[in-house]
């Protein structure tokens, strides 16, 4: 939660083009940076950019920051934003460039809200609105690795045909954090997982019950095609040479 990422920039005297434009003034302004980045083949960024920035409370929420569109295929976004994977993909920067949140998916306004106030405290911006409710602990923010929201990544694994690992944990459990931390994070399974769209869901979230899944063990990896046909389910902490079977039968469904 408290990493941040510094953006690679150029002089500012360098600098020109609508997304780079619309930085510069930001820098001058001082002020902090909403940018949210779509693409054409993404179903979910219209419906993001109509049902959730264009509510009132989200508008009003995000007043203090300078809203900057930016397109993922465009060359100034791959050349001054970090590396989008997913779209939307939404970057709350501050005037000194600094990346405090990457928001990745379609979510709904509250959901939404909770980003935003986190944002704000992160930036000093102290007028939150919604931050009572505000539950953070465990959720990787500024990793590029996982989505926290399935239909963005079944639109995500459509577009680019990629297959998806569900990964169902619970911050309770001391054998999720263990797969997290020892076999998630090994590289080799990172290079076995790299034609996956990794998500990360709650084990007693809605959107669980919403995909029809009923997990009883944290964790529980699901792999399935982007149609959410299965591939294999895992059940419970696997290490690593262990966990690499299973990703090597699920390849073997495809």
């Amino acid at each position: 939660m408290n990493k941040m990422t510094w953006l690679i920039f150029l002089p500012v005297l360098l600098i020109s083009g609508e997304l780079k434009d619309s930085l510069v003034k930001a820098k001058k302004s001082h002020q902090a940076m909403m940018i949210y980045v779509k693409s054409d083949s993404c179903q979910f960024c219209a419906k993001m950019k109509n049902k959730t920035l264009n509510d009132a409370s989200v508008l009003e929420n995000t007043s203090d920051f300078m809203f900057i569109v930016a397109d993922k295929n465009d060359a100034e976004t791959k050349k001054y934003l970090p590396n989008v994977r997913y779209t939307p993909t939404i970057y709350f920067i501050s005037p000194e460039f600094k990346v405090v949140n990457t928001v990745k998916g379609y979510l709904g306004k509250d959901d939404f809200n909770l980003w935003v106030d986190d944002s704000k405290r992160k930036l000093g911006l102290n007028d939150t609105t919604h931050v009572e409710n505000v539950t953070t602990e465990g959720v990787e923010k500024s990793s590029d690795t996982w989505m926290y929201d399935m239909p963005s990544a079944m639109d995500y694994a459509s577009q680019t045909g990629k297959q998806i690992m569900l990964y169902v944990d619970s911050p309770d459990s001391k054998w999720s954090r263990k797969m997290m931390e020892s076999t998630l994070s090994d590289t080799t399974i990172k290079e076995a997982l790299d034609n996956f769209v990794w998500v990360k869901l709650q084990k007693d979230s809605a959107d669980i019950y919403t995909l029809g899944l009923h997990p009883k063990h944290t964790p529980t990896v699901y792999f399935m095609k982007a149609d959410k046909s299965s591939l294999a389910t895992a059940e419970g902490y696997f290490n690593k040479s262990d966990f690499l079977q299973w990703i090597n039968y699920a390849k073997s469904k495809i």
